[in-house]
């Protein structure tokens, strides 16, 4: 094992870290449990080409960890997981995402899987195929996951129109009542997530800008929103008063901070700050910056209440996102620190108070060992 791939497991702080491989058909994947103390892990399954296992690693060991504070937040009664499956050429994707499924099963419920880059509704049936502890998008689910998103973010970015518009003219102090009108939102990323997003700006009167190399699904946001398209390249020096990253994350470090033309920033990418000391950076700009696992947690609290009570109605708690955001905002405003600064104590806090005891599932779940 490389000095690298063991600094990269420096300070975790995981229940359990599983590397599976099966080199007949290229299949390589980290599984990372970061807390079941409250109920299972929810976490999804990212397809990436990583440079190496060191990447990949840290990529689950952040990802999960923020799954975690997404479920302590909201109030889920769960915990957070994530699996990197490292895409390349020789990778049989199919046989690869059944034998993930086929580990996730034998897990018993401890770990339920999802969407997240990579992993659509193909690669969603294909572990299906060998586990009941995933979240489809199909009937057996618990409906759109991108909506589910883009709506709790639409519900942040009313949260920060609320807490800039007395002070900031370019933000409307009663969202909620008069719409959106005018404001200029920036979406970089028109997945599942920034084109629900998209629409529902559009609804609400807002000027929608988006940053999208998918050529194709830019040109069908201009068709049917009148999305104003902007080169992708140069999506953080654009004005805008909000800019709404929808990609990847890690967007956000020492060399990109100072490009930044926006007032306040609200995204569904996770991990968005290469790493927390950038959040005092952003502060410091005086750029209102909605933590990422805060607002973008609209699809964990439809899946995991779901697989958790099978109820498919979801929209109030995940409107309730906004109200959250408020007083976060309210509070790092009295206390003179970065909300996402304050979001990390308070998630840290909440899970340091529930971890007294392990949660194991039912015993009674019949699991075919080596399905």
């Amino acid at each position: 094992m490389s000095l690298a791939f063991l600094e990269a497991l420096d300070g975790a702080e995981h229940e359990q870290i599983e590397i599976l491989q099966d080199p007949a058909i290229g299949f390589y994947a980290i599984v990372a449990l970061h807390d079941t103390s409250a109920g299972p892990a929810f976490g999804g399954v990212r397809r990436h080409r990583y440079r190496n296992g060191a990447e990949a690693l840290r990529d689950a060991l952040l990802l999960s960890r923020a799954m975690t504070y997404k479920c302590v937040m909201a109030g889920v009664p769960g915990g957070g997981g994530k699996t990197v499956l490292l895409d390349h050429p020789e990778l049989d994707a199919e046989k690869g995402y059944q034998r993930l499924g086929r580990f996730v099963e034998n897990l018993g419920g401890r770990y339920y899987t999802g969407p997240d880059i990579g992993t659509g509704p193909r690669e969603l049936a294909w572990i299906g195929a060998t586990t009941r502890f995933v979240t489809r998008p199909d009937a057996t689910g618990p409906g759109d996951l991108g909506r589910a998103t883009a709506r709790g973010l639409f519900s942040g970015i009313r949260a920060v129109c609320r807490h800039l518009g007395p002070r900031d003219a370019r933000f409307p102090t009663e969202p909620d009542a008069q719409g959106l009108e005018g404001l200029r939102v920036l979406i970089q990323g028109l997945g599942e997530v920034g084109m629900n997003l998209a629409g529902m700006l559009h609804e609400a009167g807002a000027r929608v800008l988006a940053a999208e190399v998918d050529a194709d699904r830019l040109g069908q946001a201009v068709d049917l929103w009148g999305v104003e398209p902007v080169p992708h390249e140069a999506a953080l020096e654009t004005d805008c008063e909000l800019w709404a990253p929808c990609a990847l994350g890690g967007l956000l470090h020492d060399l990109t901070v100072g490009r930044l033309r926006c007032a306040a920033i609200a995204g569904s990418a996770n991990n968005l700050l290469a790493r927390p000391e950038v959040a005092r950076m952003v502060h410091d700009r005086g750029v209102l910056l909605a933590p990422d696992y805060v607002v973008n947690s609209g699809a964990l609290i439809l899946g995991a209440n779901f697989h958790l009570t099978g109820d498919r109605d979801q929209d109030a708690a995940i409107d309730r996102i906004g109200d959250e955001l408020l007083t976060l905002f309210e509070r790092a405003e009295r206390e003179g620190l970065p909300p996402s600064e304050l979001a990390d104590r308070i998630a840290s806090e909440r899970l340091h108070a529930r971890r007294g005891a392990p949660w194991f599932p039912a015993a009674d779940l019949d699991v075919e060992a080596g399905r």
